[in-house]
């Protein structure tokens, strides 16, 4: 489409409304946010730097939504590029709002409705014929920010120009996962969503599982969000999971599961009874005083929660990979393997025989309930993951039926929905009876594929380097042992060096480092750490911190360009990692920090460096002093400030202004190649450091006298204000330090060491490691 989307009018100005202007905005586009009054419109926006988890990446950004209301305002919707309505959820509302508008739209406005539940056939009767060639359905998931799933239907008089527009404006600006669905009842996130969460409802209370039990069984462990089932029944509310529940029953009458949209008795009662979840602090989980309380799902009455043990879950927790936890749960004899093979079997099925249905391919269903649920794996993944012939086996002999489609691919010799080989991954298409290959998005970088293909040049235990073509070469994290967090070992650390070997010998032109994992890196592996330390080999510990310290500085000086491409948590060492890369170009969804205080230590591998540096570059000339470098360097990290998006990292110090943050995180890899390569062209190392001003003994004594202050008002315990000490002495530049004086990179690295190995010594701080490994929170001791 020719025209661009520069400005958007959201109507309705509810948390759902005024959420997606939030984004619009986080994406740097202007809204004008609309409601039947100016205090409600108002009320929207201020409602945006008050909700948890935050709306906005940044406060700031929502300058850019403007409240207005239909009375005074309605001539201003013909600004709007692409008008967005998210009233409520009734078809009388929704026209009314429509007729209002429609004398005042440009004549090239895209229309779209937020619905999930109302036909888009019903929607557009009150449209004149131009408009309805341009009206569609775009079905955001709450919240908008963080659900990567956008789901786009069209009607018989949509334009494809309309549809293609807004698909590429949601996949690159908005950074949202595109899903193709079709006018069906609750499209085909919620409409597989839901009927997984009410089988396993209803499939607990015959099996006489607590919500405890079920929620072990359904989340992390099966590569499903933390909340599992009945927390995240809680999270969204019980009153909207009956209404999107009630909308499906009373819609899919043909439909052969209809029985599992039912409400289970004891939800019902609850939303009766105002229990609706999180927002009521009570439902499935009650918050007390005493801590949190769970239901009996046969009695209705609170009690405290139970330890949980199956042997089924054991079994899942000794493999490494989502699809082998998800094999060894689902054949499980024990009565974890019982439910879960039940809920996965029907949930399975259900999504094949929603084809052609919902959606005319296994992709777009996949992709919904990954995007739109947090599952690591689709059905059809999770199907090829416990092995598509041996589970139709058993589910036959179990007297179910499975889709004559399934059964016509295993005959065709066909024995998985997806397969990925010499560089090209198929998936069976249902229509077709055949395989054919899944389409690649132009700005994606399939790291897999690419190691298909033959592009492997090397793997290690915890990191691989990959050939990416036109001479830029990739560093790939996949943890050994914590694929879920690639904590930094020295599988990975040989990695990168045998990367910037292959640069040094003009094997490359640039290295990016970027993986595609749930995680960039979440710091160094504290467990070895504390290993050393119990058997008290400190030689052996420095060496390998001054390795770290050295991998990081041959990165910052490579003579040509390393990029990293950083993604979600990036904590500790992970940002010491990314810090002197010549650039980043990261995910709009970044959770980066130096967090080492947690622990009992303080940044190792060159982090109070690193953050020093930043500082003075965003800083500029001349604009700010070296103690106040110094403060704000002490206060992020003594504080283990953590930026919780890209655009607070820039403010903090720990990116720097001028590095690239893209919203998708599907593109970043290929932004990331993109940015080396332009790089490569005239590319000079930094300089070496000499000239370091920092503020000496002065500075030190006033971030002392500041952590006296904290110890007195109870803030910090007496090892908070060892650590703190430990930290303001290498952060004010140590001895060498001073107003009149200069310090170099490699003294700071020095003292920095010196300070790590001694803090790493101390058995409070031995407790916190342990602690943290143990509990996964730091200990206040």
């Amino acid at each position: 489409m020719s025209q661009k989307i520069e400005k958007v009018a959201v109507l309705g100005a509810g948390v759902m409304g005024a959420q997606i202007a939030g984004h619009l905005a986080n994406a740097g586009i202007p809204s004008l946010l609309f409601d039947i009054n100016q205090e409600l419109a108002e009320k929207g926006i201020t409602t945006l730097t008050k909700l948890k988890p935050a709306p906005l990446f940044k406060p700031k950004n929502s300058d850019l939504i403007t409240p207005c209301n239909y009375k005074d305002h309605v001539d201003k919707i013909n600004e709007a590029d692409w008008v967005l309505e998210v009233v409520a959820e009734r078809i009388d509302i929704k026209h009314t709002v429509f007729k209002n508008i429609t004398p005042h739209l440009k004549p090239t406005a895209i229309v779209t409705s937020n619905t999930s539940g109302i036909p888009l056939a019903d929607l557009i009767t009150v449209f004149p014929e131009d408009v309805k060639s341009r009206f569609m359905i775009t079905h955001f998931f709450n919240p908008p920010r963080y659900m990567h799933l956008l789901e786009l239907v069209k009607g018989e008089h949509t334009t494809e120009e309309v549809y293609q527009a807004m698909a590429e404006f949601g996949e690159s600006v908005l950074g949202k996962g595109i899903v193709h669905a079709k006018d069906t009842p609750n499209f085909i996130g919620n409409r597989i969503g839901v009927f997984s969460m009410g089988v396993t409802m209803h499939t607990a209370i015959q099996q006489g599982l607590t919500i405890e039990e079920v929620d072990k069984l359904t989340g992390t462990i099966v590569g499903r969000a933390k909340s599992a089932t009945f927390r995240t029944a809680d999270i969204v509310g019980l009153d909207t999971m009956v209404h999107v529940s009630n909308t499906t029953y009373n819609k899919v009458v043909d439909d052969e599961e209809r029985d599992m949209f039912k409400i289970p008795e004891i939800v019902q009662t609850l939303v009766d009874d105002g229990r609706l979840g999180q927002k009521t602090k009570a439902g499935f989980y009650k918050k007390t005083d005493e801590g949190i309380l769970s239901i009996d799902l046969n009695t209705g009455e609170y009690g405290p929660q139970k330890r949980v043990r199956f042997d089924g879950f054991r079994l899942a927790k000794d493999h490494t990979s989502t699809a082998g936890k998800i094999k060894a749960l689902a054949y499980s004899d024990d009565k974890a393997g019982k439910f879960f093979w039940e809920t996965l079997t029907r949930g399975l099925l259900y999504s094949a025989n929603r084809i052609p249905e919902i959606s005319d391919d296994i992709i777009n269903i996949d992709n919904a309930i990954k995007w739109g649920f947090g599952w690591e794996l689709g059905p059809f993944e999770g199907w090829d993951a416990i092995g598509v012939q041996q589970s139709v086996d058993k589910m036959q002999a179990e007297n179910r039926k499975v889709p004559q489609w399934v059964l016509d691919m295993l005959a065709s010799g066909r024995t998985c929905f997806y397969e990925t080989k010499d560089g090209v991954k198929t998936y069976w298409d249902v229509l077709s009876g055949e395989a054919n290959p899944v389409s690649i998005p132009n700005k994606e970088i399939n790291l897999n594929l690419q190691k298909s293909a033959g592009n492997l040049v090397k793997q290690n235990w915890s990191a691989s380097l990959i050939d990416l073509g036109d001479g830029v070469l990739n560093v790939e994290f996949h943890s050994i042992l914590q694929p879920t967090l690639n904590p930094i070992d020295g599988s990975l650390a040989m990695t990168i060096n045998e990367g910037l070997d292959l640069l040094e010998a003009g094997k490359f032109k640039t290295l990016v480092m970027g993986h595609t994992g749930p995680n960039f890196c979440a710091g160094a592996n504290l467990a070895s750490i504390l290993s050393v330390c119990e058997a008290k080999e400190w030689d052996k510990l420095e060496g390998a911190v001054k390795d770290l310290q050295d991998l990081t500085q041959r990165i910052r000086f490579s003579e040509a360009p390393v990029v990293a491409a950083p993604f979600h948590l990036t904590l500790g060492g992970g940002f010491e990692l990314i810090g002197p890369a010549a650039h980043r170009v990261t995910a709009a969804e970044l959770y980066v920090g130096l967090v080492e205080v947690g622990v009992g230590l303080i940044p190792g591998a060159g982090g109070n460096l690193r953050m020093l540096l930043h500082l003075m570059e965003n800083s500029g000339k001349g604009r700010i002093n070296s103690f106040q470098i110094a403060q704000k360097a002490f206060e992020t990290i003594g504080f283990a400030k953590i930026a919780t998006s890209a655009d607070e990292a820039k403010y903090i110090g720990y990116l720097l202004k001028t590095d690239t943050v893209v919203l998708n995180n599907d593109h970043r890899i290929w932004a990331a190649k993109q940015k080396a390569l332009e790089l490569t062209e005239n590319y000079v190392p930094p300089e070496y450091r000499e000239d370091l001003k920092l503020p000496g003994t002065g500075g030190r004594t006033a971030m002392a006298m500041a952590l006296k202050g904290f110890k007195a008002q109870g803030k910090i315990s007496d090892h908070d204000e060892y650590i703190g000490k430990k930290l303001a002495f290498v952060i004010t530049g140590g001895d060498k330090g001073g107003l009149t004086k200069s310090v170099d990179e490699q003294y700071l690295l020095d003292i920095e060491r010196e300070a790590f190995v001694s803090l790493a010594g101390e058995k409070l701080t031995q407790d916190r490691i342990r602690f943290m490994l143990k509990k996964g929170k730091p200990l206040r001791n």
